[in-house]
């Protein structure tokens, strides 16, 4: 164990989080950005390695989600905490921002490979996918699109890395955040926004005659900017 580790050690597969942002390391995605590579325990940890989300050390990281924990609650926490230091230390006084808006999780839930929600940030608005496992997509690069079916039907998620994380699916909501007055109006897209992306698509109803051509079913219009805006402001 490195000098840096804490006295008391952990597991090889455990993943503690930091007690001061709650930013959480996990073995099996390391930390690539630190030359940290898969697979190396938290007590295997060099001693220039910190908290990626504010710099802390690594004593005052602590395990999370131990059995019968909640474990969407702490990758969560993790990733608002990722989010508002981006915030405070990268963001501040940028003219995109909206001064009125903070960093908040909007109604995470679990889905298919891990939990989504929605993160509102002075600068986004993005549903996202955070997987279980931190290593699922570690062959994304940012930017790389991957299709993730949802209720609602098939979408293209975006991979965005957040330290660690790892690798999470994201799709842009809105980027243009000024269009809301405050928290509440962009909390209140992010609902409507979730809503849209986790309905069950609707199914026609049956019928005895065969359909023709100009009575079938229009194709579902996406989501977009304007009707999530219209309506989230009325």
């Amino acid at each position: 164990m490195t000098s840096g580790a804490p006295e008391a050690g952990f597991a090889a597969d455990a993943r503690p989080s930091c007690g001061a942002c709650g930013a959480v390391y996990d073995p099996a995605a390391g930390d690539p950005g630190r030359e940290v590579p898969p697979g190396t325990p938290f007590g295997g940890l060099p001693d220039y390695w910190r908290c990626p989300g504010c710099g802390g050390p690594q004593h005052g990281f602590t395990v999370v989600a131990p059995p019968g924990g909640d474990a969407m609650a702490a990758r969560v926490a993790a990733l608002t905490a990722s989010y508002r230091l981006i915030a405070e230390r990268d963001m501040a006084d940028v003219p995109i921002c909206n001064a009125a808006l903070a960093v908040e999780a909007v109604g995470f839930r679990a889905h298919g490979p891990g939990w989504i929600g929605c993160v509102i940030a002075p600068w986004f608005l993005n549903a996202v996918l955070i997987p279980r496992d931190p290593a699922l997509w570690a062959d994304r690069r940012d930017g790389d699109k991957t299709e993730i079916a949802l209720p609602s039907g098939a979408y293209r998620f975006t991979a965005a890395r957040v330290g660690v994380l790892g690798t999470l699916a994201v799709i842009p909501l809105a980027s243009a955040m000024n269009v809301f007055v405050d928290q509440g109006e962009a909390r209140a897209a992010a609902v409507l926004g979730l809503d849209h992306l986790m309905r069950e698509a609707e199914q026609p109803a049956p019928r005895t005659d065969p359909p023709s051509a100009s009575d079938a079913d229009p194709p579902k219009p996406a989501l977009s900017r304007r009707s999530l805006f219209g309506r989230a402001r009325r």
